[in-house]
């Protein structure tokens, strides 16, 4: 549909220069449209030609005979134009007049994550303003790099004295929202007065609030700043004192928490993944554990997610698609996520690289289970939990992929502290989707008790 940047559907090929003249120049657009209006996917439906047997007729030897040798020539690698827009000095006045301000940094997997973290620094410390950074962006693995970095807002927006206290008088967004649902309900109830800054063309508001968008490179926007930077304040104290008080809270609670919960795993994969390792995370539940639990610090690690369509579709793929020869890579997922694209696995025989797999089972769809619905049984069980009873070891031997059953945090933190060069693994941890579900809300209830902005 529309999720790709371009897609279109090749003519059936022949061995003719015109049609490869076409084809020619379909790629090199291709090539340019996913790279602009922002990088994205683009899709190519590449129809074969019939008779589909491979029977030699002769025309192709003959084609070469008169191919021209300069087919190619002239020809680079298109690069996106820089963005020319600069930034109005009565917006730039308006802002720094405000030390109310908010920076909300969504989901984006930059090509350079270290010099869009000193970016949104630049701009955080300009500003004087604190940072929301979504657990999707890198900015959380590059913490040190910005002091005005918030990571727990999802808990803190949970206290009703915080909610009342750290109203923004503006806010200015990076990229798409963040997934936390607390944070997408306070933005569109305050309807308060943002700039979407965006280099392409994209909607990117998708709360309907007093929303302009600014056609501006974060780069250049980050340039504008240069020499300027606002004192702290109380706005910024009070955000920072809250989210000190639930990162402590948090590792005091995962720290005291033996049982294989789920929660735990993404808190516990923010601190023992080796540096700069990629990781792609799953959608349900283990793309808000990150959101919720991940700690910021400076792994460097490199998050990257399908949070487009938002749904399960193509999970394991993806992630060997990022670990193919790449450096040794990790994928965070739920059993359904898994589940849905078993047939990746067939590509195993042509992997180059190294996959481990982090399998947090706990036999359903867990997302649902902090729902109203699952107070109604029947359905819930049947229709939205679908448990599917799989014996993951025994798939995975149908597969040739190695499994390792894991019984205690201990052992998790063995397995991916180093990983291997090659092959694919699964770690399955064998969770409780019930009482995980009655911890989480536990868990959040204590954590936002945990804010107090008082003195």
């Amino acid at each position: 549909g529309n999720y790709p940047n371009w897609q279109t559907e090749l003519a059936v090929p022949e061995q003719d220069l015109g049609q490869l003249r076409y084809l020619r120049q379909t790629v090199v657009h291709a090539w340019r449209r996913s790279l602009q209006p922002v990088p994205g996917i683009v899709h190519l439906n590449v129809p074969f030609r019939d008779p589909l047997p491979p029977i030699a007729d002769g025309r192709a030897e003959a084609f070469q005979t008169h191919f021209p040798g300069t087919f190619f020539e002239g020809l680079s690698a298109w690069q996106p134009p820089p963005a020319a827009v600069a930034l109005p000095v009565d917006l730039l006045q308006r802002w720094t007049s405000s030390s109310t301000g908010l920076i909300v940094a969504g989901p984006v997997q930059p090509a350079d994550p270290e010099g869009y973290c000193q970016a949104i620094a630049r701009i955080s410390k300009a500003l004087g303003w604190p940072v929301l950074a979504e657990g999707l962006s890198p900015l959380r693995n590059f913490a040190p790099l910005n002091p005005h970095q918030i990571a727990h807002y999802d808990f803190i927006l949970r206290n009703a004295e915080a909610l009342e206290t750290l109203t923004p008088e503006y806010v200015l967004q990076f990229g798409p929202l963040p997934t936390s649902k607390m944070l997408r309900q306070w933005l569109a109830d305050g309807d308060f007065i943002t700039w979407q800054v965006d280099d392409g063309d994209r909607n990117l508001d998708a709360l309907h609030n007093r929303t302009t968008p600014l056609a501006m490179d974060l780069f250049g926007l980050a340039r504008a700043m240069v020499g300027k930077s606002e004192p702290s304040s109380p706005y910024l104290e009070s955000w920072l004192k809250a989210d000190r008080q639930v990162g402590i809270a948090i590792d005091a609670l995962m720290g005291n928490c033996d049982r294989l919960c789920e929660g735990k795993v993404a808190w516990l994969l923010s601190q023992v993944l080796p540096s700069s390792t990629p990781l792609f995370i799953a959608n349900s539940t283990a793309v808000r554990d990150v959101e919720w639990f991940w700690r910021p610090a400076q792994t460097q690690v490199q998050p990257f997610v399908n949070r487009g369509a938002n749904g399960i579709d193509g999970t394991l793929s993806t992630a060997l698609g990022m670990a193919y020869q790449n450096r040794p890579a990790v994928l965070l997922t739920g059993d359904l996520a898994l589940l849905h694209d078993t047939n990746g696995f067939l590509l195993r025989s042509h992997f180059q690289g190294h996959l481990t797999i982090v399998l947090v089972n706990n036999n359903g769809g867990g997302i649902f289970n902090l729902l109203p619905i699952s107070q109604f049984e029947p359905p819930f069980e049947e229709f939205f939990a679908t448990p599917q009873d799989i014996d993951f070891g025994r798939l995975c031997r149908t597969y040739s992929v190695d499994h390792e059953r894991i019984e205690t945090w201990e052992q998790l933190s063995d397995r991916l502290s180093t990983l291997p060069a090659s092959g694919i693994r699964l770690l399955e941890l064998v969770t409780n989707r019930q009482q995980d579900a009655a911890w989480r809300l536990n868990t959040f209830a204590e954590l936002a008790a945990s804010v107090s902005l008082d003195g």
